[in-house]
This record gives C-alpha cells, structure tokens and sequence, in this order.
C-alpha cells in the first residue's frame, strides 16, 4: 500500500502532465503554423496586410469560440458598409462588352467578401444547433416569406434561355441577399438593438467623414473599385459638364448616387432618436451631430434624387414624431434652421451648380432607355430576359445609340430581367414591408415603433430613388433594404412577445 507522500506525488506529476502536455502540442502546432505561413513576407503589401488581419481574426474567434453567433451576428451587422468590398469573377472580355461588365455589379454577380463569409459562419453555426444538438427548432414561414420566395423564384424561372453565366451569376447574389434577411429576420432579439443602431451610427460617421474628405480632395473617390490595387479606378466617378471639376463623394459605395440613397435609409434612423426622451442627453445630442453631418455628405453627392429621396424619408420622419406630440420637435427644426443661415452660401452654391450647371439634356437621355427596356420586357413579359441579362439585350437592340447602361427605373429593370412575376413579386413585398413597419410604428412601443418607422421611411427613400436610378442592388444599399425587409418580421415577433401577459401559476 502506497503512502499518502507517494499518492500526493503521483497526483502532482499527473496535474503537470495533464497540464503541460497541451502547452506542449500548441506549441508543436503554433511552430508548424508559423513555418507554413513563412510565405507571407514574400506576399505584396496589400496581400500581406490582408493575411496579417484574417490570422489575427482566426485568433479573435478561437478566444470567443463560446460567443461565436453572436458576435459573428453583430459584426454582421456593422459590415454592411463593406458589402461591396469582394473579389467579383470576372467576365470573359471576349465575350462580354465593357458595357456589359461595368454594368454586372448592378445587374448582380458572384463575388466572394466579408459578408459573404459571415453568412456562411453564421448559417454553419445554425445549421449545427439545430441538427448536431438540437438546441434550437427549425425555422417556421411566414406571410412575407412567401413573397421573398416568388421573388427568387422569378429569378430562377428568368434562368430558362438567360445568356451565362450573367443569369446564374444574378441569382447567386439574390439568394445571397434572401439567406441575409432570413437570418436577420430570425435572430435579432432585444438586445441587439443597442448593437444595431451603434453600427447606423457607425456607417453614418463612417460614410459622413469619407464623403466629405473625397470632396475636399483628401481621399479620392472609387475605393470600392480599386481596393487597394493602385488602378487608375481610383479616380473613377461621374464627369457631368457643369460640375466636372467637382470632385462627387463617393463613400465607400460604388458611386455618388448610391452613397446619397444609402445616406437617406439611414438618416431616420438617428432622427427618430434624437428625440427619444428617455435616451441620454449626450447620446440625443450625438445622434443629431451624426444626423448633420450625413445631410453635409449628401449635398457633396450631387445626387439630385437622392437629395429629394432623403427629403422625402426626413419629411415622413419629422410628420410622424410631430403626429407623436414629441417635445421639442418644432422648436428643435427652427433652431436649426437659424443656425444653418452661416453654412446658407456653400450649400446653395452646390445645389444651384447641380440643379442648374448641368444640362437638361443628362435627364432627358435616360428616358430613352424606357422604350429599349419595354421591348426587352415584351419579348417574354411573364418571365423576362433573364436576371442579369438586361446589358446584353440591350447591346443589341440599342440601335439608337441611347446612353449604354441599366435603365434608370428599377421597375423596368426588373421587368426586362424577370418579367411580370418578378415585378408582381418585388413591389408585393416592398407593399406587405411598408403594411407590417406602419403597423408596428402606429402601436407606440418604444423603442420598437421607433425603429419600425425608421425602417419604413427609410425603404420610402429607397424605393422612390429607385423610379430614376438603375442602383437599387448595389450591394450596400441592397443590404440595407434586406435588413429593413428583415426588421419588418423581427420587430413584429418582439412587439408580440412584449404584449403577451406573463404566466402566472396559481398559489
């Protein structure tokens, strides 16, 4: 029979062993690790940089494994000024024309970035949940699904004689927008509230400082474009007579157009919060800074739709907290307005040089293109040309030589590439979208109805930009309108959830 000295001893070496052996094997991994990834340092800076973050990142999620949705679900959210950041397949020049290429980005295409990765983290972890543990049911439909579906489903009836790959290209990045929204719909909960109107607030100073630095001439525009490369799409952007030596903001959107629409869906947002009374007077007032400094963006766009569509989304924000009898509201807007006098001459001095410097004539030529975009559409009016495809039709049938790009009314577009279904099914939804935010907003549970009509003026400006610009899937504001879709649901589940009483057992 051993001593207790000797069993004591025992049981030390077997703690030193238990504990040392697994130091030991991540030091052996760590040290095969670093010799494979010696290759690095020979990598170009840009490449190198890029390894540098994603073996950090690797690192960060192996030290949160625990927390892993839920934090890949709030960086998610925070990303979707990056949407547009991906390495898109490239189309065979031979084949396609410039036209046809420049235009896949609006058109949709497959392309591979972050939010592309966090889609599949996201979905690998729920999948695992649900089959692996079965900690979780699987997901139920629900009424807005339904028209999400005959959505996607037009564009998969559009496939049939679509010229390839631009069509199954299309569909890859609308099914990649339909499993953002479903997971969006499904997963966002109370407390992730705080984290979603952080990363508005995020985007906003982001996009704000961006814009406004592009137009001083600090930063140039079209980094999306060039990312990183040193191409000479760095100074890409619109040359208007007029304003052509106006340097237009830009973002980090693909041009100025669409980084004014995105400013619009997030601005009402802040608005709405600005005068919530029980938020912070610090935060209230950060909110408002943010609020000014978008709407500073947005006159640097020289987009005259989206100048009107955020109008607009602000107009319906400001009726709806004045029906509200919110405090101050009143008061507030007058007190800007006088405070704005000073910063009168530089703004009337942008808008008069786009309102009026630039030719009539720049309006005009984009009606041209609705009769080019009805002709594609009749071809096959119940399921179009094919999604994806509306550049090569109109390569072809474009004999008057009218201005070589996507027709600048999104519900032509979308009829030209997937016909009657597909726009029966886009302005269905967007009508079911507006029906459940407005009814969410008209209960007055703060802050729900808050957001909810955020939301909803917010799609209002997306979708009334839409009537003059061919932008509506360019992948940030896209994303953001995929979002508002899944907010619609979301918000419904958590207001339901909030009015139902709490179960009382009898004593």
């Amino acid at each position: 029979m051993s001593s207790p000295r000797a069993a004591g001893v025992a049981i030390g070496r077997r703690r030193a062993a238990a504990w040392l052996l697994p130091l030991l094997l991540a030091a052996a991994l760590g040290a095969v690790f670093a010799l494979g990834m010696v290759q690095v340092w020979k990598l170009e800076g840009r490449w190198f940089v890029i390894a540098v973050v994603g073996l950090a990142l690797l690192a960060l999620s192996m030290m949160v494994a625990g927390r892993f949705s839920e934090l890949t679900f709030i960086t998610l959210l925070f990303s979707v000024p990056l949407a547009g950041f991906a390495k898109w397949s490239f189309l065979d020049e031979d084949r396609f024309s410039q036209d046809v290429r420049d235009a896949a980005l609006y058109t949709g295409t497959l392309g591979l970035g972050v939010v592309d990765l966090l889609l599949i983290g996201l979905y690998g972890a729920w999948a695992f949940r649900i089959f692996a543990l079965r900690s979780e049911p699987l997901p139920r439909l629900g009424h807005i699904d339904f028209w999400v579906g005959l959505f996607l489903l037009a564009n998969l009836l559009s496939q049939w004689g679509a010229v390839q790959p631009l069509a199954i290209f299309a569909l890859e990045h609308q099914l990649k927008y339909v499993l953002l929204y479903f997971y969006v719909s499904r997963h966002f909960r109370r407390q992730h509230l705080p984290w979603f109107m952080a990363s508005i607030a995020f985007a906003l100073l982001v996009e704000s400082v961006l814009g406004i630095l592009q137009n001083l001439g600090v930063v140039p525009p079209g980094i999306i474009l060039d990312k990183g490369a040193g191409s000479e799409l760095l100074q890409q952007q619109y040359q208007v007579p007029g304003i052509e030596n106006i340097q237009r903001s830009t973002g980090s959107l693909y041009d100025s157009h669409a980084l004014g629409t995105y400013i619009g869906m997030l601005v009402p947002f802040l608005l709405m919060f600005v005068y919530q009374p029980r938020l912070a007077l610090r935060w209230r007032l950060g909110c408002g800074a943010l609020v000014l400094m978008g709407m500073a963006a947005l006159v640097t766009t020289y987009s005259r739709s989206a100048w009107i569509a955020t109008l607009l989304s602000g107009g319906v924000t400001v009726l709806v907290l004045q029906r509200w009898r919110e405090p101050h509201v009143g008061k507030s807007l007058f007190v800007l307005a006088v405070l704005a006098v000073p910063a009168a001459p530089w703004v009337f001095s942008k808008l008069l040089a786009r309102l009026f410097d630039a030719p009539i004539d720049l309006l005009l030529v984009r009606f041209e293109q609705f009769p080019i975009a009805w002709s594609i559409w009749r071809e096959d009016f119940l399921f179009g040309a094919g999604a994806g495809n509306y550049m090569v039709r109109m390569d072809e049938m474009n004999t008057d030589w009218s201005l070589p790009e996507p027709v600048h009314n999104v519900a032509l577009f979308i009829g030209a590439e997937m016909g009657l279904l597909g726009v029966v099914a886009y302005y269905g939804l967007v009508a079911v979208v507006f029906a459940r935010l407005w009814a969410i907003g008209r209960l007055r549970h703060d802050p729900w109805s808050r957001v909810a009509v955020a939301a909803f003026a917010g799609t209002v400006s997306y979708i009334f930009d839409g009537m003059s610009n061919p932008i509506f899937r360019e992948p940030t504001i896209y994303m953001c309108f995929w979002i508002h879709v899944a907010l619609a649901v979301a918000l419904a589940r958590i207001v339901q959830d909030a009015q139902v009483p709490a179960h009382n057992p009898p004593p």
